[in-house]
């Protein structure tokens, strides 16, 4: 393998550092919209539907 210089290496770790938080923002999203749901269903269970 070639010498990686250290643009290069900060290039290439900005862009690692970019797709994990797109992966954990993703998982996060999943996380808070199912737990959403059951919460949801949780209060219109105790308390009924909201009143618009």
């Amino acid at each position: 393998m070639g010498y990686v210089s250290e643009t290069q290496m900060l290039f290439w770790g900005g862009i690692g550092v970019m797709a994990g938080a797109a992966v954990l923002a993703v998982i996060c999203l999943v996380v808070f919209i199912i737990t959403g749901q059951r919460l949801k269903k949780k209060l219109e269970e105790e308390y009924g539907k909201p009143q618009r």
